[in-house]
């Protein structure tokens, strides 16, 4: 018999178990647990990251800030305070505490060396931290994560030329806050004492140069080049030596003095015999002499020796040994024929005017050895300084800096025979009182007193004012420099032209003409940065009567403002202001120093855009000085 089983429905734990409506949620909510933690994770690294980026940006503008303002860069002393407080003002700026709530915020700042000599510091190092809490993370227990980061700034130069151009002329030996007509012969001495020290311009001048390179030496690693030249400037340059001799010219015509062709009809050249009393003018001693036993034929009056002059027989000068005779005399009949007169001793007659003299003999003399004057006849001698005469001078008063004449391009090459340079001769100069010519008996050749009557380098030597030798661009040490400021030839004497200054300091600095080798740039290097530094203390002062890089302005009028003060300065101005902006259109930086003296408009023409600076006293030119050498370093994060 088949016995039926009846089915009870299944249990509440049963029934779940077989329903699978609403897994899903519940997977989702279990799975939650690991997304968050993944999402935090990264919105809490993100957080980390923009937060570290954000400290180290502050931190490095907190450094570049601090470095540009450090001035003491001596390793053994710390970082000065007000640098650390631009450097914490920068990084205050950069970084605000509570920004992604962060907290615990710290900038330290310290001075470093990197790359340079032993003991001097050219960066500042800094430390930045703060403490970020977590967003989401903290669920987890995660805590809050400090942040720390490093930053350095860094003040190093690129390769570097540097042309000093320099105003020595005479006020430079004044004290800065000496009026501008002091002018003084002699360099005045230092007074006072420790900082208080007040110094000649000329002195502040040497102390500033010397800053300036140490400034600049401390900016620099091993791989830098730093190349420097000077141009001391007045009314010429001394750059005879530097100048390849093939650029030299081998005449000039000087305003300068011969022997008048007005002689022989006075008794100095032409015939040899003489009608009495042609030099009565010229008596000035006088030998009384009779001779028996002369024809007559053989008694007249006559010049001896024949031409050239002897060194015995009396003088009409003791500073004047060399003298002809002239025997003027009469004849009579008794004792045989008896010729009797005076002898009598002459003088030159000179011609005043300008005169061609060969001077290929006078370039050798740079070496130290001397030619014969030939504007004397007492035996002088004469020698090349190295100041040089300018090449064909253009007058006018205006420019065209991309057609500039010969005499201020400064990448002329010069070919023609007749356009070179010419040395300054500086012996054979003479002044006169007349346009044309003039013709003198000269009472006195060594009479100072009478311009016209000595040689420029009898005068005053303000008006034929050359200079410390110029030192064309190549490396030097700190020794070198230092030598070369405090060389006794590098004095203040001479009037100011700045025109002469700014042609030689860009014509050595321009990387094409006759100096174009001393400016290249190194092998797989990129070129170097061009910079002149003109300091002045005075504005252009141009003299008529001076001779120097355009001979005697009045006479020779080579700059077109002969005898009118006011042509001739608005002239040198504009050569001034065009070698300028020649300068600035060939990528030269100018930096201008004006020392105890107003920035004129002309000077602030002449410098790039915010580089003049205007110093009364020691320490602002020497301030000034520095300054330019930090323009010139490059300020950038080296860690």
């Amino acid at each position: 018999m088949h016995t039926s089983r009846s089915s009870s429905p299944p249990g509440l734990l049963t029934r779940l178990r077989r329903d699978i409506r609403g897994n899903t949620l519940a997977i989702m909510a279990a799975a939650l647990i690991p997304l968050i933690g993944f999402a935090g994770s990264a919105v809490d690294m993100a957080r980390l990251y923009v937060v570290k980026v954000r400290l180290q940006q502050a931190c490095d503008a907190g450094v570049l800030a601090g470095r540009k303002a450090m001035t003491d860069t001596q390793m053994s002393t710390p970082l000065e305070d007000a640098a650390k407080q631009q450097a914490t003002a920068f990084f205050n700026n950069n970084f605000r505490p509570g920004w992604y709530q962060n907290r615990n915020v710290s900038f330290s700042t310290s001075k470093a060396s990197v790359n340079t000599t032993v003991g001097v510091a050219n960066a500042v190092s800094g430390t930045a931290s703060a403490t970020v809490p977590m967003a989401l993370m903290q669920f987890f227990g995660v805590s809050a994560r400090p942040l720390t980061v490093n930053c350095q700034a860094v003040f190093d130069v690129g390769d570097a030329d540097v042309m000093f151009v320099l105003d020595i002329t005479g006020s430079m030996n004044c004290y800065p806050s000496d009026p501008a007509t002091c002018g003084n012969a002699t360099e005045k001495p230092a007074y006072g004492l420790g900082t208080n020290m007040t110094y000649s311009k000329i002195e502040s001048l040497r102390q500033s140069v010397l800053l300036f390179d140490s400034t600049m030496r401390s900016s620099t690693d091993p791989s830098t080049r730093i190349r420097y030249g000077f141009v001391p400037y007045a009314s010429a340059v001394n750059v005879g030596r530097l100048i390849p001799s093939q650029y030299l010219q081998q005449s000039w015509t000087y305003q300068s003095r011969h022997l008048s062709p007005l002689i022989g009809a006075v008794g100095w050249g032409g015939s040899d015999k003489m009608l009495p009393g042609d030099y009565a003018p010229y008596q000035l001693l006088a030998t009384a002499f009779s001779l028996s036993n002369i024809p007559k034929a053989m008694c007249v009056a006559q010049r001896y020796p024949a031409t050239g002059f002897i060194t015995s027989g009396p003088n009409w000068n003791t500073s004047y040994p060399q003298a002809m005779k002239y025997y003027n005399v009469s004849w009579t009949s008794s004792s045989g024929g008896t010729c009797s007169g005076w002898q009598q001793p002459l003088r030159p007659y000179w011609r005043y005017e300008p005169v061609q003299w060969d001077v290929s003999q006078l370039l050798g003399t740079i070496n130290g050895s001397t030619v014969a004057d030939p504007t004397r006849f007492d035996g002088s001698t004469s020698s090349w300084k190295g100041c040089i005469e300018e090449l064909n001078t253009s007058k006018s008063a205006t420019f065209d800096v991309n057609a500039l004449p010969d005499d201020l391009n400064p990448d002329i090459i010069p070919a023609a025979a007749t356009n070179k340079w010419r040395p300054m001769w500086a012996d054979v100069v003479y002044q006169r009182n007349n346009s044309n010519f003039q013709d003198i008996n000269d009472e006195n050749t060594n009479d100072y007193s009478n311009s016209y009557r000595a040689g420029y380098a009898l005068a005053n030597s303000a008006y034929t004012a050359c200079g410390m030798q110029a030192q064309r661009l190549t490396v030097m040490s700190a020794q070198d420099v230092n030598d070369y400021v405090y060389n006794s030839d590098f004095k203040a004497v001479g009037g100011t032209y700045h025109d002469v200054g700014m042609i030689w300091g860009l014509r050595m600095l321009s990387p094409n003409g006759v100096f174009a080798a001393d400016t290249t740039a190194r092998p797989g290097r990129p070129a170097p940065s061009r910079n002149i530094v003109f300091m002045t203390d005075g504005t252009m002062s141009p003299n008529g009567q001076i001779y120097g890089q355009y001979g005697i302005e009045d006479w020779d009028n080579r700059t077109g403002g002969a005898n009118n003060d006011n042509q001739d300065y608005a002239n040198h101005t504009a050569r001034f202001r065009i070698e300028c902006d020649a300068a600035k259109k060939r990528g030269i930086s100018i930096f201008v120093v004006a020392l105890g003296t107003s920035i004129t408009p002309d000077l602030t023409y002449c410098a790039s855009p915010g580089q003049a600076f205007q110093a009364s006293s020691t320490d602002a030119v020497k301030g000034a000085f520095r300054t330019i050498a930090q323009r010139l370093a490059m300020l950038r994060i080296s860690q």
